[in-house]
């Protein structure tokens, strides 16, 4: 009997894989394969993935977040080439699975920024819905008018160390500027011109929770769920979760960014692993239409656009999503390095986000960190 060693990441949308319910492992282990299934922290799943790469750990399959490590992970040898048809993947996701024009990833579901509200409480205030597609001076303006009108917990931001670079992102390119560019083949960090956007987000915090910087996705989740916040940013693939345990589910909007990003969480197959073969056809029966509907309604983010458009009526939030993922989000140019690299930006970011530096010091120290790499 195969037995394959998966290393994956602890995201509510993950879990889907594990829950006995779906029993989507069960169906492929009965294929002479037993499956080893781990689920690692965020905080901790960067540096356990390095181990597996660097020889310390067996694992075949490893979830990579799309484009955001491919380039580096690919140039290093890391991953080892895969071969698919894209059906009818998503366009953009299918490109975002290739660098090289070699294929090395398996989609799993998206992470795009999605603004999610209570339509009964913006309505009130503001007599109008927003648009589907905002950007995040309009946002700001819809927080300076529900306090006026006396709402409290008028919005939530995910702005724990381990989240807060991508949480900003949005806010951070409404400079027109994004934070790593090409310039003469070798790539630049800009987050120095980025004081007005960093300004942007750091005066949102009047209107979160005082203890907005230890927030992750749980506690999002739960804020929006339990009717506690009127606004909060999340991940598209955390919609799942969110509906799972909400209140007056129905009152939920949905918006996103004209600035926003998106990664798509996939599986690779590491170049160490003995099995590849059996990886191979183990990834194909999971990026297959029916586990994509599956996963794609367990986390609210599928890869697929039959799912998109025949769960549309089911969940509100596709159409918003499907026109995030295809028009509006804009991934990061191949930055080499990267992980390093944005260890800096969450560090230097967070410590202005909580006064314990300046922001035009926080953003010149990031920038001088990182070009000194």
């Amino acid at each position: 009997m195969t037995r394959l060693k998966i290393l994956a990441v602890a995201d509510p949308a993950v879990k889907v894989y594990v829950d006995d319910k779906y029993n989507i492992l069960g169906q492929f282990e009965g294929k002479d394969t037993e499956i080893i299934f781990d689920i690692v922290p965020w905080e901790s799943y960067f540096p356990t993935m390095m181990k597996a790469f660097e020889g310390h750990e067996d694992y075949d399959i490893v979830m990579v977040a799309g484009h955001l490590w491919l380039a580096d992970f690919a140039n290093k040898g890391y991953l080892a080439p895969i071969g698919y048809d894209f059906e009818d993947i998503l366009p953009v996701i299918a490109k975002e699975m290739q660098y090289n024009e070699t294929t090395y990833l398996s989609p799993s579901f998206c992470d795009g920024h999605m603004l999610v509200y209570r339509k009964s409480i913006l309505e009130g205030a503001l007599k109008k819905l927003p648009q589907e597609v905002i950007h995040v001076d309009e946002l700001i303006e819809i927080a300076n008018t529900l306090k006026a009108a006396g709402i409290s917990n008028v919005l939530a931001l995910k702005a724990h160390q381990s989240e807060i670079l991508l949480d900003a992102l949005p806010y951070l390119r409404s400079s027109g500027v994004d934070v790593y560019s090409e310039k003469d083949n070798f790539t630049i960090c800009n987050i120095d011109q980025m004081t007005d956007g960093f300004e942007k987000y750091l005066s949102l915090r009047s209107f979160a929770p005082k203890d907005t910087h230890t927030y992750g996705n749980d506690e999002i989740k739960n804020l929006i769920a339990q009717k506690e916040t009127a606004m909060a940013v999340t991940w598209s693939g955390q919609l799942g979760a969110v509906l799972k345990e909400c209140i007056q589910a129905e009152d939920l909007g949905f918006a996103t960014f004209d600035t926003a990003w998106n990664v798509t969480w996939s599986f690779a197959v590491t170049s160490a692993s003995q099995n590849k073969q059996k990886a191979e056809a183990f990834l194909s029966y999971l990026r297959s239409k029916e586990v994509d509907k599956l996963t794609g309604e367990y986390s609210g983010a599928p890869v697929r656009r039959i799912n998109y458009i025949e769960g549309s009526e089911k969940f509100p939030w596709y159409k918003v999503q499907l026109k995030m993922i295809e028009d509006y989000a804009k991934p990061f140019i191949n930055v080499l390095g990267v992980g390093v690299k944005n260890d800096i930006l969450y560090e230097e970011i967070h410590h202005a986000f909580i006064n314990k530096k300046d922001p035009v010091e926080a953003l010149l120290n990031a920038k001088s960190r990182i070009d000194s790499i």
